[in-house]
């Protein structure tokens, strides 16, 4: 999470939001130097079972809308993975392991054998079959819905629905730790559920209900909730929708839930009630249960300080979030430690991809804490944050948030835009309807182009005005970014920015954010199409004298306190009172506090117009010398300064300040003179009198229209047609009648989609591009055809034809412009007598791998999670300077199940590069990274997949940037569809389940000339760290996830205890590489290895990538006997100046190889001859 910047406002300050991730399952690429079957129909299955029989080998099932496949009788050593949408899976033979990795459902019916299920993903699973023996079925997917039919034995590793139907009835259920079932026995017999804890329970015959993970059995047949809350009246309520400034981001709670889709009638009809009577009841949570339901809410964690200067961490812990007596309870816990400082906990939850909805009546009925410093909110964020970049830009509703120590006061706001801007509205009750004494309903009307705030069912705010742009970039089309799914959170803060810390007045064991319920309403459908409001902004004219300042000579007393003229303010610890008096304003300071608008005297609804210029004109002084700031603000616009903040040095004589400075900003009725006197070096009295603004001239401004380079380095505009009218502002489009062309819905990716008949023109074009002459581009695009057709792009005077098929592909061409370039255009012929889809139009200056600086945000990149759940991610602009920054839940089992890669890299063979780029973790681990050929495409005569590494690199991360450099050269044929890839998942061997964050940048490959490489001396040890004096400093250690191995370092060497060799000698290896070893050369290594059985081991020099073979034997091992290994060999292929030596001890040639102890030691690596 990122800290926000602390924005200026009236009587606070800082605006809070939350940094939400995204996950985007991609196309995974195959560990470097691994080899995988993919297959989509029967042929193919069958085909690859007779190339794979007898070896272990993984298949992959590519199903697409609704593919059917059947395991013929044999027996096969191979895993079968299913992804895709819908799959039906028949297995007639032996297999060792089925693997679900599907968005939809799968169907599983096994006639034969197989050892194992795996459940990574789906909606749904379905399993039937004539076997006998209970199958063993382990569920990694959340809230997927079991369907059995035969004989199954589940582990369930997350939360699960199991229906047990006739054929099920030897099945078994074991829960792992904190896991909850949801169990509907249909079978005539009981079925036992084992929890995490040993205790086992049984589900008779005919019994539905739900499992808890501390062993409790809850009914859910027929279960229908008609409770009855309390309900307040809403009188006495004051609102206000005009925006003060005071803005944050909230917090988190959670609960059990039922859902339905009735239309609730409430008892009283208030304003908000009567718009439910068109909405139904989508989905609530009333809290009945006795814990949390993880089906339904996500526990976030996150560290102290992670966003607005927070003092709390948010920890998963039954002391901060409960759920008793059909309430939510979020609780605040302080500690002393033994150091006698005191740290905090709290909680935070919410329903990301668990509860997601677009538009919709969104309420919860709650009681808040008292405390100076507690902020509990009830809010929601984007469920994609990268669709429209990171917050503000993503957009953020504010449903409820309330301050501890004003819990009269609760506010409504949302916040959008870059630069950052905000909507806001409170609403105040009395005290015996106090927020922290009686629950109230908190409840938000969200509408294409319109949100509206209610409290107890009175509105008490409303906006339609908003916007969602980036800098240096088009304005997205409205109503973005208010049209996409959101979720909801709820939590309690402990201390911020802007609500301020807690002080000793502040209780903790007695306060709680407490939830009744949580419920969500939505209409039937919605019209997405409307526009955004125009604004008439009315100026009003100067008094008489040409000043637009009200009382400026302070010849009328006023209150100060109210919203009329002049008002006086405190905030964050500032304490002071203003007066006038003798046609002077008097500021006393008692106590600066800690900001400069602590004390704080304004005047709004100062009228400023665009390419107006105007003169500020003020009498002052101090009772001593001493500073102030003074400027003007936007308050409607996130306080933007219109008069930039100008500190004025006062003196104890009364002095005129004349300051002139000219409105750039869009009209404004509401700018607001500001004068600041807190957190200063001086508490002296200030004097203001004669206070005056002229506007004393006028000069339009004109906007350039000149197109220029974007700021993510795009030269197209609206390349990804979200902006303008009808999302196609920017595009010339030229068509006949009976042609069509429009840009498809949010769930389609919002693509251009063009339909027209044989032999008609429709072109799609922008003029006037900014390229410049004699200079490399790159154009890139993603299009689709519904029928195999040739599209022709012209660009910069070039034609170039793209291949389309019926599925989406990305297409990229190397251009070069002219010395005298005149054309400047691009244009798209997309009348091909089809339907087109065109999308992600990009021109690029040319460089080998794309947006490397993640400026553009992920363009040009994709990720892939093998189990989405365990990772998210966003590309940070708050804390970083656009890095791609991933939050790893579980590593998952394999180095390739979390990866970030980059196809079409051109390599040209026999060139040399340098890749380099920085990254870092928050918990030391490794990564790694690899330019390979892409083994989708290619493949050999057997259809196995070719993934060979062209440079491969593992390395160590920790909590600072570490900036990698690796200098290699192509030695295979020159590829231009080479994949870039760094791989997060287990690296080595390590699965990680420890949540953790991973930020990337400065990601640049560049071409460079050979390196000279200097001979060696002979004699020389060229090994680094060779008696391990140094730990395992210059060594690599690889132990494969299924293959079990732990290292320690002795005197003078290392031991690696093997508990399971694997199946491949490399399963577990030690490795150095980073030598150089010259043509022609002698070399000698030299080493002592003991192993406590007899077995084989393997010695082997190669290049880095494990591609060419340099020299090195198989070493026999007798039991307990130390060897003393002298292995010589000369380098026979050209002279690597980053060669690899590798001790495998896995399994050596396929032979049985037993457990063992191996002990290595004393390591040297010579030349002995030229």
């Amino acid at each position: 999470m990122k800290n926000k910047t602390l924005w200026k406002q009236v009587g606070a300050a800082a605006i809070a939001a939350a940094m939400v991730m995204s996950t985007v399952p991609a196309t995974p690429v195959q560990a470097a130097g691994g080899k995988t079957l993919a297959v989509s129909s029967q042929k193919q299955l069958n085909q690859a079972l007779k190339t794979v029989k007898g070896k272990n080998a993984v298949i992959t099932v590519k199903a697409g809308k609704n593919v059917k496949i059947t395991i013929p009788k044999g027996t096969y050593k191979v895993t079968i993975r299913v992804v895709g949408k819908k799959a039906a899976v028949v297995n007639n033979g032996t297999v060792k392991e089925i693997v679900v990795n599907s968005k939809g459902t799968v169907a599983i019916k096994n006639n034969g054998t197989i050892k194992k299920v795996t459940v990574q993903n789906a909606k749904s699973v379905s399993f039937s079959g004539n076997h006998k023996k209970a199958v063993p079925v382990v569920v990694n997917a959340e809230d997927v819905l079991m369907i059995l039919a035969a004989p199954a034995k589940i582990t369930a590793k997350k939360d699960v629905n199991i229906v047990l139907k006739k054929g099920a009835e030897k099945s078994s259920i074991t829960c792992t730790k904190n896991v909850q079932a949801q169990v509907d026995n249909q079978t005539k017999k009981a079925i036992s559920v084992k929890i995490a804890d040993g205790t086992t329970l049984k589900v008779e015959s005919g019994e539905s209900c739900t499992i808890t993970p501390k062993g409790k059995k809850e009914d859910t047949s027929g279960e229908d909730k008609t409770d009855e809350k309390d309900k307040t009246d809403g009188k006495d309520q004051k609102t206000d929708d005009t925006s003060d400034g005071n803005a944050s981001s909230g917090s988190s709670s959670s609960g059990n839930s039922s859902g339905g889709t009735t239309v609730e009638t409430p008892s009283k009809l208030t304003e908000a009630d009567l718009l439910k009577q068109g909405y139904q009841l989508k989905w609530q949570d009333n809290f009945d249960g006795a814990f949390l339901n993880r089906a339904d809410w996500n526990v976030e964690l996150h560290e102290k300080g992670w966003v607005n200067s927070e003092w709390q961490e948010y920890v998963d812990s039954d002391k901060n979030i409960q759920v008793k007596d059909g309430k939510l309870l979020i609780k605040p816990v302080e500690t002393v430690n033994a150091d006698g400082t005191r740290s905090y906990t709290s909680g935070r939850i919410n329903t990301q991809g668990k509860h997601d909805f677009k538009y919709g009546y969104f309420e919860c009925r709650a009681k808040v804490p008292t405390g100076k410093g507690y902020l509990p909110a009830f809010w929601m964020m984007p469920t994609d944050e990268n669709l429209y970049g990171q917050w503000p830009k993503c957009g953020e509703i504010d449903i409820m948030e309330v301050m501890g120590q004003e819990t009269n006061k609760a506010y409504g706001t949302i916040h959008y835009g870059e630069p950052h801007d905000q909507s806001q509205g409170t609403c105040t009750v009395d005290a015996k309807n106090n927020f922290a004494d009686q629950y109230h309903t908190y409840a938000c009307d969200w509408e294409p182009g319109k949100i509206t705030w209610y409290i107890d069912g009175v509105k008490f705010h409303e906006e339609s005005d908003w916007f969602s742009a980036k800098s240096g970039q088009g304005e997205v089309a409205y109503p973005a970014p208010f049209d996409q799914p959101f979720y909801m959170i709820l939590n309690l803060a402990v201390g911020g920015s802007w609500v301020g810390y807690p002080d000793d007045s502040t209780t903790y064991a007695d306060q709680q954010f407490a939830v009744d319920y949580v419920k969500v309403y939505q209409k039937d459908s919605y019209d997405e199409n409307v526009e955004k409001p125009v604004k008439n902004v009315i100026l009003r004219e100067p008094d008489t004298t040409g000043n637009y300042i009200n009382n400026g000579d302070f010849s009328i007393a006023e209150n100060l306190s109210d919203d009329k003229n002049w008002k006086f303010l405190t905030t964050l610890d500032g304490d002071g009172k203003a007066e006038i008096k003798n046609h002077e304003m008097v500021i006393s300071t008692v106590n600066m506090g800690t900001a400069d608008y602590s004390i704080q005297l304004v005047q709004p609804d100062v009228p400023l117009q665009k390419g107006g210029t105007y003169k500020v004109t003020f009498d002052a002084y101090a009772d001593e010398a001493r500073t102030m700031i003074a400027d003007i603000s936007g308050p409607d616009h996130n306080y933007t300064r219109y008069w930039k903040d100008t500190k004025v040095e006062l003196g104890t004589q009364k002095t005129t300040y004349t300051y002139v400075f000219q409105m750039t900003g869009s009209d404004d009725a509401n700018g607001r003179l500001e004068f600041n006197l807190g957190n200063a070096a001086s508490t002296a009295a200030v004097h203001l009198s004669n206070v005056r603004i002229e506007k004393t001239g006028y000069e339009e401004i004109k906007e350039d229209t000149t197109k220029k380079v974007l700021a993510d380095g795009n030269y197209v505009y609206n390349g990804s047609f979200q902006e303008g009218k009808n999302r196609l502002g920017y595009w010339d489009i030229t068509k006949p009648e009976n042609a069509t062309t429009e840009v498809t819905g949010l769930e389609d990716g919002r693509r251009l989609k063009v339909v027209s008949p044989k032999g008609t023109v429709v072109t799609a074009g922008q003029q006037g591009l900014a390229l410049s002459e004699d200079t490399e581009y790159v154009l890139s695009f993603s299009a689709q055809a519904n029928e195999a057709e040739t599209m022709t792009v012209h660009v910069a005077g070039q034609k170039f034809q793209a291949e389309l098929t019926n599925e989406k592909k990305n297409y990229r061409f190397s251009f070069h412009t002219a010395a005298d370039l005149t054309d400047k255009n691009i244009s798209f012929d997309l009348g091909l007598g089809t339907t087109v889809y065109l999308d992600d139009v990009r021109i690029d200056e040319d460089s080998l791998i794309k947006n490397g600086s993640f400026n553009a945000g992920m363009a040009g990149f994709e990720v892939y999670c093998y189990t989405p759940s365990n990772v998210t991610y966003v590309v940070d602009s708050l804390n970083e300077d656009n890095a791609a920054d991933f939050t790893i839940n579980d590593t998952g089992e394999a180095d390739w199940h979390i990866q970030l890669k980059q196809t079409g890299v051109k390599l040209e063979q026999g060139q040399w590069y340098r890749l380099s780029l920085k990254m870092k973790s928050s918990i030391d681990r490794k990564v790694s990274y690899a330019l390979q050929r892409d083994g989708s495409t290619h493949k050999d005569a057997d259809g196995n997949e070719d993934w060979t590494p062209y440079c491969q690199e593992t390395v160590d991360l920790t909590d600072e940037y570490h900036t990698i450099t690796k200098e290699f050269q192509m030695k295979e044929d020159t590829d231009p569809e080479t994949i870039f890839n760094i791989a997060m998942g287990a690296v080595g061997g390590e699965q990680i389940t420890q949540q953790h964050r991973i930020c990337m940048d400065d990601i640049v490959l560049e071409k460079i000339k050979a390196p000279e490489i200097k001979p060696e001396e002979t004699g020389k040890d060229l090994l680094t760290n060779g008696d391990f004096s140094d730990g395992t400093n210059g060594w690599g250690i690889n132990t494969n996830a299924d293959q079990k191995a732990t290292t320690v370092v002795t005197h003078g060497g290392i031991v690696f205890r093997v508990i399971n060799p694997g199946v491949y000698d490399w399963d577990v290896q030690l490795i150095q590489n980073g030598f150089t070893l010259e043509k022609g050369c002698k070399y000698r290594v030299k080493f002592k290895v003991t192993s406590t059985k007899a077995r084989t081991i393997k010695l082997g020099l190669m290049d880095n990538n494990c591609q060419e073979w340099y020299g090195g034997a198989d070493i026999s091992l007798a039991e307990a006997k130390e060897k003393e290994v002298s292995c010589e060999f000369t380098m026979q292929k050209d002279t690597d100046n980053d060669s690899k030596m590798l001790i495998s001890m896995g399994k050596i040639n396929g032979e049985n190889t037993p457990a063992s102890d191996i002990t290595l030691t004393n390591f040297s690596l010579e030349k002995i001859t030229e």
